[in-house]
């Protein structure tokens, strides 16, 4: 509190548009399941709605307040990012994995050449050949194929593309920040491969230290623990992990990353600590970040128009990066209509999409009339791909069972 009685940063300007984010962020999911659209998708128009060029309803959507919660999302969403990544499956299918990373770099070769080759640059390269698992697994688990092997290969390649992403990402904001400086370059990426390399023995040491004394351990991921330990340590190591990344010169947002992914692979039974961050954040912080990007989006009529033919051929481009390299799953005996479906998913990385324009945008690499075009295409791949994979995945689903069995299970 201030001197005034007043939340520092939290002025009057920004008390309504607080009020309006926080009642979008309740009232959108349910919005978003009557209509069949992704949360993510209902968010950012609401947030357009309220803000940017939309009904310009709560003014400056810059204000420090609003945009500090903005941030604090966007690091959560990274830190659940780096914490979904399940390495118990990635080392127990290492040698499946081999395809999977073959087709997702064949894609970002792809995505980032067609897009220098339009003109459209390096960052909304990366963005088209982004891969991301929450839309996939959403649509795998809907047509209940999550533990069959259609499903498990799906779940495969959405994972080591997501991971690719991030490093890729990571390559070139290094490169970005340097701004071509051959020996900012180099040293941007040693400080990288550092920061890296500190997390991977610390990684280690905790794997240890948690073989040796599980007792020390079991606290963590305890479902009823009155001091919620488990999620301090979370908080802990994400916002330890951001402070490193500002010490080293590198992305913030990407230590967030790092610091769910040392979680993820110190406690491979995390299902009550994710399940706790993961309500906490996609609860409120995260929507207010799609929110807020909403608010931000410059999506007048002009704008569409002008950029119309761009913004379809992206997204045409999302799915033939995706399609060409997807082709590699007939080494594994997949038939068409499956691999059509798959890659459409994969084609449809809505959350990372707008991850990756947000730090375009703030490392002035891409220009915001173009993320808008990005983010309205990746809106459309969110919308459309998936109904694509539906119906192409629908003689693949397992039969649900009768009330009277589902009973038994």
């Amino acid at each position: 509190m201030s001197g005034g009685g007043e939340i520092v940063g939290l002025s009057g300007a920004a008390a309504l548009p607080l009020v309006l984010m926080t009642l979008g962020a309740i009232a959108m999911p349910p919005i978003a399941k009557r209509i069949a659209i992704p949360v993510a998708v209902a968010e950012i128009v609401y947030g357009f709605a309220i803000g940017g060029s939309g009904f310009d309803i709560v003014g400056d959507p810059n204000n420090q307040f609003i945009r500090f919660l903005s941030d604090l999302g966007f690091a959560f969403f990274l830190f659940l990012a780096g914490l979904e990544i399940d390495f118990k499956g990635i080392e127990r299918r290492l040698r499946e994995l081999i395809l999977p990373f073959v087709s997702s770099s064949l894609a970002f070769v792809f995505s980032i050449s067609i897009s220098e080759y339009f003109g459209w640059g390096l960052w909304p390269g990366i963005a088209i050949g982004a891969t991301s698992v929450p839309l996939l697994l959403a649509v795998v688990r809907e047509m209940q194929l999550n533990s069959s092997p259609l499903g498990q290969t799906m779940i495969a390649f959405a994972a080591m593309g997501e991971l690719i992403t991030i490093l890729v990402l990571s390559l070139v904001e290094v490169t970005t920040v340097a701004d071509g400086n051959v020996s900012k370059i180099i040293f941007g990426m040693f400080l990288l491969l550092s920061l890296v390399l500190s997390a991977i023995v610390g990684a280690s040491v905790l794997r240890t230290l948690m073989w040796w004394y599980p007792q020390y351990f079991t606290q963590l991921t305890a479902h009823d623990d009155p001091t919620e330990i488990g999620i301090r340590v979370g908080f802990a190591m994400m916002f330890a992990f951001i402070g490193l990344s500002i010490l080293t010169h590198t992305e913030p947002f990407l230590g967030a990353f790092i610091a769910g992914a040392i979680l993820s692979f110190t406690i491979r039974n995390k299902g009550a600590l994710e399940h706790k961050l993961s309500s906490m954040a996609y609860g409120f912080f995260v929507p207010i970040f799609f929110i807020h990007v909403g608010m931000r989006l410059d999506l007048s009529f002009e704008m569409l128009s002008r950029n119309a033919k761009e913004i379809g051929l992206v997204l045409l481009v999302m799915l033939v990066v995706k399609l060409i390299p997807g082709a590699l799953l007939r080494l594994r005996n997949m038939e068409w209509p499956a691999i059509i479906a798959t890659s459409s998913l994969l084609a449809a990385p809505l959350t990372l999409v707008i991850a990756i324009m947000e730090l375009g945008v703030k490392n002035g690499a891409v220009e915001p009339e173009m993320s808008a075009s990005i983010i309205c295409s990746g809106i459309a791949a969110s919308l459309i791909f998936p109904s694509v994979a539906r119906s192409l995945l629908r003689n693949e689903s397992a039969p649900v069972p009768a009330p009277q069995e589902a009973a038994h299970h």
